[in-house]
Order: C-alpha cells, then sequence, then structure tokens
C-alpha cells in the first residue's frame, strides 16, 4: 500500500475529515480525485442504459430517397416503427411511407433518426435513438414518442419532452437521455446512406 492510499485510509476513517485537509497531505490528490471523478462519471454514462432492454437495431436507407432526404436538412427528424412484416416511416406533416424490407431491426421502441442542429458525435452529423421513452421502458412497456417539428419527441404516457438534438429531457418526470443508437454516413456512388446499429 502507498502512503497516498494509506493517508486517504486514515483521514476516511474518522468521523470528521475535510477534503482540504485530506489533499493537503497527499501529493497529487487533485490527480487522483480527477481520475476518480472521471471514472465514475464515465461508469455512470455506462449504466445510464442499464435497465433499458437491449434489442438488436440493424437499418439502412438512402438519404437520396424519399421520405429519408427530409433529414438532410438539420433540425428534421422522422420515426421508424416496425408494424408487422413491414415497417412504417412517418415524418411529421407528411403522409407514412410503408416498406416491407427484410432484416430490419429497429430496437425496442422503434427509431427516430435526424439531424440535430446541435452535433453531439463529431463522427455523423446524424443521431438515432429509441423510440421508446426511457421512463417507460424500465417497466418493459413500449410508449413510442410523438414527435414535432420543434425538435421534440413526447412520451403520450408520463409526458416526458425530450429534446431531440440532444436526447435529454426538457420537462416532465424523465431524468435519462433518449437510447442512442450509433450511426454511420456512408458515401457512395449514388449518394449517402445512413446505418444504424447498436
Amino acid at each position: 500500500m502507498n502512503k497516498a492510499m494509506f493517508q486517504w485510509m486514515k483521514y476516511s476513517g474518522t468521523k470528521t475529515w475535510s477534503l482540504k485537509k485530506l489533499c493537503a497531505s497527499v501529493p497529487l490528490c487533485s490527480f487522483n480525485i480527477i481520475t476518480i471523478l472521471a471514472a465514475l462519471s464515465f461508469a455512470s454514462c455506462e449504466e445510464a442504459y442499464d435497465d433499458f432492454p437491449r434489442m438488436e437495431v440493424r437499418f439502412t436507407c438512402s438519404l437520396q430517397q424519399s421520405p429519408y432526404s427530409f433529414i438532410t436538412t438539420p433540425g428534421q427528424f422522422l420515426t421508424v416503427t416496425k408494424k408487422g412484416a413491414a415497417y412504417v416511416v412517418d415524418y411529421p406533416g407528411q403522409p407514412s411511407y410503408t416498406d416491407g424490407k427484410q432484416g430490419v431491426f429497429l430496437g425496442f421502441g422503434g427509431l427516430i433518426l435526424g439531424q440535430p442542429t446541435i452535433t453531439m458525435d463529431v463522427s455523423s452529423p446524424y443521431a438515432a435513438y429509441d423510440r421508446a421513452c426511457p421512463v417507460e421502458a424500465e417497466d418493459l412497456v413500449i410508449s413510442r414518442l410523438n414527435i414535432n417539428t420543434n425538435h421534440e419527441g413526447k412520451c403520450p404516457k408520463c409526458g416526458t419532452v425530450y429534446d431531440l438534438d440532444t436526447g435529454f429531457p426538457k420537462q416532465g418526470e424523465g431524468k435519462k437521455r433518449l437510447k442512442t443508437y450509433k450511426v454511420y454516413a456512408i458515401k457512395t456512388n449514388t449518394g449517402t446512406n445512413l446505418t444504424v446499429r447498436n
């Protein structure tokens, strides 16, 4: 056991101790605290989805085809939801589009795809969220968010409103960010394909 660890154990074992007192006695304490906080924040990000059902996601679309071409404009989002053997694409204010393509897996409650006005992922300007509300998903209930043209998704059951630019809740009882999936924008000879995976 090194001296820093011994000092920490000595101070943490007493009923009253202060971080200032501890840092004064332990060399490089600020480095140790920063390391511990970074590890805890990383762990909390990973644990954020521990209670969200794990379902396969495998979806690809061409951004040159309607209705997917709508999301090439920042701030536009659409939903993709399984309906029987097919899936349905909804875009606010537009008619639904149904596709019977096989081998499509859409997570727990379907997908919300779009191009946020705030880029959270430097590898792709696009975002993909699970359409299921995280509040209801904890109880294995699928409550699909309804999206609007204000970059928001609202749970019809608990009323939580999520900011689709970031995935974080804006109002309501929800505290967790929407479940996110990896999005790859792949350039081809005919344009760009969007691929979503978990």
